[in-house]
């Protein structure tokens, strides 16, 4: 009798296992990663029950779901004197893109007889395409490493191929404070930046592993660190759109980049969230990269 009860127990367990992982939702493309889980509670039916982690099978890219208020209950950011509020969740790069992940796409396009000249979207000034790819920097080339000396037109162009985008800089933002309000997303002691971010302080002049240092609530590596990202809006001092979306105007010329990086020195006066500047779209850096979102439609 203690048999069979003990039996009949696993088998509902496992069925509502099965039920969970089959109530749970998945972006077209992608793969839920082992251990993830629904994320509820984020009061619309059409967007709760998506997995908190996701592979996307094109790029390899790891993304992680971050919620309108399911995890922190902040809803809102403030860029630009505009209250931003974020009415569903969306995904984004767990890590910023890796030279490997950018090697991926590159082998996709020359094996499709689409091979991408990515040179034609740089500075003609310049010969700083990939340059840590071809011997000619000191920036490293590991697969693991992020991958830096591309453009915003080159990060566009991956975003393209793989079906993904740029963030706005409100997700961005959203994204790297993880529900904080604090300078940085770890509190306002810039004592225990080295623990999060990799600057001119603790880089050792160079790149560093992605993941390799702790991430923020949502998961996020490397948000305060690293490389700089670029962001998908043209550069304003003026407000952002308040529902998130990227700000647009066709007079600018030059790209928002938004973080931390390698070379950088502590804001300790603003936070590393709030750390903003300009770039021309053709301009390459060796401390400039791009993480990617997914939009759920």
């Amino acid at each position: 009798m203690m048999k069979s009860s003990i039996a009949m127990i696993v088998l509902l367990l496992f069925a509502a296992g099965h039920v969970i992982a089959a109530e749970m939702k998945v972006p077209a493309g992608c793969m839920a990663v082992k251990g993830a889980t629904p994320v509820g509670d984020t009061g619309s039916a059409a967007t709760d029950g998506y997995a908190s982690r996701v592979i996307h099978q094109k790029s390899g890219i790891e993304l992680i779901l971050c919620p309108p208020g399911s995890l922190s209950r902040a809803k809102k950011v403030t860029i630009g004197g505009v209250e931003v509020t974020f009415s569903k969740p969306f995904y984004v790069g767990r890590t910023e893109v890796t030279n490997g992940q950018y090697r991926k796409f590159l082998s996709a396009r020359k094996a499709a007889g689409n091979p991408y000249d990515g040179r034609r979207d740089v500075d003609p000034a310049y010969d700083t395409y990939l340059a840590h790819f071809r011997g000619i920097s000191i920036t490293p080339g590991g697969d693991d490493y992020p991958v830096v000396f591309v453009s915003w037109l080159n990060a566009r162009a991956f975003c393209k191929w793989a079906g993904l985008e740029l963030p706005s800089e409100a997700e961005w933002e959203f994204a790297c404070r993880a529900g904080t309000t604090t300078p940085y997303h770890f509190g306002g002691d810039a004592a225990k930046y080295p623990q999060y971010g990799w600057a001119l302080k603790n880089s050792g002049a160079t790149t560093h592993k992605v993941a390799g240092l702790k991430p923020n609530n949502w998961g996020l590596h490397d948000m305060h660190g690293n490389v700089y990202e670029w962001c998908l809006d043209d550069y304003a001092d003026g407000p952002v759109p308040p529902d998130g979306s990227p700000h647009v105007d066709a007079m600018l010329l030059t790209k928002s980049v938004r973080g931390g990086a390698w070379t950088g020195a502590l804001l300790p006066s603003v936070g590393m969230s709030q750390s903003r500047f300009s770039s021309a779209p053709r301009n390459t850096h060796n401390d400039l990269g791009f993480r990617v979102v997914l939009r759920l439609p």
